[in-house]
């Protein structure tokens, strides 16, 4: 009885092994255009490698780097990723490094996936004083969280209009664009829809 218990429980003892806390290798497949993935902390989103981490995986976005890996605008590339464990790690910092160990392959091909995908909407409540004397700095709450807090935000949200002495909800969606100036992705927000506009003067504004 024993014996056909530790039997039937070893596939489970041999699966708790494969943890974060080990080295390993995976086969990542980068799609040929970014999308956005948000930032660890606060409200923001940066341009993400569109992967795809094994050959049954779903697509994600991802923003990991992978070290010695140069990424090239509409080439899919198959490549073998080795996870190492950050001992330690910062507590906004990545928990793992991610290495280049071969490319598999590179193929000229449209994007598997629409960068779109990951472009998900957001609700935002925009202050109705600005964060400075730059015309494109506000204080914004981000709706997602249940008691979001004011926090500057120093980028431009197209086809919003700043009026002051007004607070707004508005809805907007990041999205990541290829500069052609700069050769590589950045990322825009734009406003989807204006969902509520009051004259008020907004409360609880921190002192910088």
């Amino acid at each position: 009885m024993k014996k056909l218990l530790l039997f039937l429980l070893l596939p489970f003892m041999l699966g708790s092994c494969e943890c974060d806390d080990a080295s390993r290798t995976e086969i990542w497949t980068v799609a040929s255009e970014k999308g956005v993935a948000g930032i660890a902390s606060g409200f923001g989103h940066v341009p993400a490698y569109i992967l795809k981490k094994g050959v049954s995986a779903s697509w994600e976005a991802s923003a990991e780097s992978i070290a010695g890996f140069t990424f090239e605008r509409g080439y899919e590339t198959v490549l073998r990723v080795r996870i190492d464990p950050i001992a330690n790690p910062p507590a906004d910092g990545p928990s793992r490094r991610c290495t280049l160990e071969k490319q598999l392959s590179r193929t000229r091909a449209a994007c598997a996936v629409d960068p779109m995908t990951f472009s998900t909407e957001y609700e935002l409540l925009v202050a109705s004083v600005l964060a400075d004397a730059d015309p494109e700095t506000w204080w914004i709450r981000d709706l997602r969280y249940d008691e979001p807090q004011w926090q500057p935000f120093p980028r431009k949200i197209e086809g919003f209009v700043f009026k002051p002495g007004y607070e707004a909800r508005i809805r907007v969606r990041p999205v990541a664009l290829y500069d052609e100036a700069a050769g590589d992705y950045t990322v825009h927000y734009r406003m989807t829809e204006l969902c509520a506009e009051e004259r008020r003067d907004s409360e609880g504004i921190p002192t910088l």
